[in-house]
């Protein structure tokens, strides 16, 4: 079998790319506890699954989003037996929960990633889009602080905490910005809320400063009447469901992902069979190109078996997208020096 190539960020960056797409692994670059299994230690020893965890052992996973697909299943099939299960329902709650306690409690402090900060807002700036599949803030912050030296340079397509359907206007430089970058969350994000009515709103720091964010996020989360819109179910079809709840992951779904323009580059995401509705989302106005990372802290054996899946992922959906390999770690990528 040939080997494939995996070059570095240096030989393609040059070229022009529209969009950049963000997986999990861009989380874990910055801090290694935005893994999955360690947000369930995290859950386990904080005491946040007192019911759930015996079902975490009985399926043998650490994966959040597989014991919520299991709760999902056992909660509908007793639905259509005609003996629906209290008991069922509150499991799902309280893993869905867990996993939101988790992931911000695991969040790293704003001042301890600041350097990375500043190089991914200075990265990401080079695209006139940027996609994130991750709900931690670390985007977010990283717009702020460049923004601030810039000028309003990254917008995520909400104004004065609404969301703004019509986005194109937004990608007219404002004043002292020289640019703009569009930032989209199609799974959601901490940041973006909900309240007790539907209506869908972004959660500002209260004090103007991008350290006091996850403060201001956990006061409106205790007061009851704010939920994060984020998604966190397993299947592909069971998130669009969830997707298909909210307004604004809705329009992220029909009309963000099929407008990622003719190059993308993707970072830190597995292209696993649980996303394959983010590629038939794209499908719908695939790009010609694409550029892949892959971590090259492990195994070559590894490397290639990833590389291969992404071309037979890549092969199924988007069939005259052409794919290029580029390594994760390279020299001025992400939040490489």
């Amino acid at each position: 079998m040939d080997r494939i190539d995996i070059v570095t960020w240096a030989s393609i960056h040059r070229e022009s790319w529209s969009t950049i797409l963000l997986g999990n692994g861009a989380s874990i670059a910055i801090h290694e506890e935005f893994a999955y299994p360690t947000l369930h230690s995290v859950a386990d020893a904080k005491g946040l699954l007192p019911t759930t965890a015996p079902i975490f052992a009985k399926i043998g996973t650490t994966d959040f989003e597989h014991v919520l697909l299991a709760c999902w299943y056992a909660e509908h099939v007793n639905a259509a037996l005609g003996s629906p299960s209290t008991d069922i329902s509150a499991a799902y709650a309280e893993v869905r929960t867990a996993l939101i306690e988790a992931v911000h409690s695991v969040h790293p402090v704003h001042a301890d990633v600041v350097a990375d900060l500043q190089r991914i807002g200075a990265f990401a700036s080079s695209f006139p889009t940027v996609v994130s599949l991750n709900y931690d803030l670390t985007l977010y912050w990283a717009m702020l602080l460049f923004n601030a030296a810039n000028g309003n340079w990254f917008k995520d397509v909400f104004r004065h905490g609404e969301f703004q359907t019509d986005w194109e206007y937004l990608r007219t430089p404002y004043q002292r910005a020289v640019g703009s970058t569009l930032v989209f969350y199609p799974h959601g994000s901490l940041s973006v809320a909900r309240d007790y009515i539907g209506d869908e709103t972004k959660i500002e720091a209260s004090t103007g400063t991008t350290g006091d964010l996850l403060a201001t996020i956990t006061r409106k989360w205790s007061s009851e009447c704010y939920v994060p819109v984020f998604v966190s179910e397993g299947t592909s079809k069971v998130k669009v469901a969830a997707i298909r709840r909210s307004h604004y992951l809705t329009n992220m779904y029909e009309k963000a992902l099929p407008a990622l323009g003719e190059s993308v580059v993707v970072y830190g995401w597995s292209f696993d069979e649980r996303d394959q509705h983010i590629l038939d989302a794209i499908a719908a106005s695939p790009p010609r190109r694409m550029a892949v990372s892959v971590f090259t802290g492990q195994t070559e054996a590894d490397q290639q078996a990833f590389c291969r899946h992404v071309l037979e992922a890549v092969g199924r959906s988007l069939t005259d997208t052409t794919v290029t390999f580029f390594d994760s770690q390279s020299p001025g990528c992400w939040n490489n020096p």
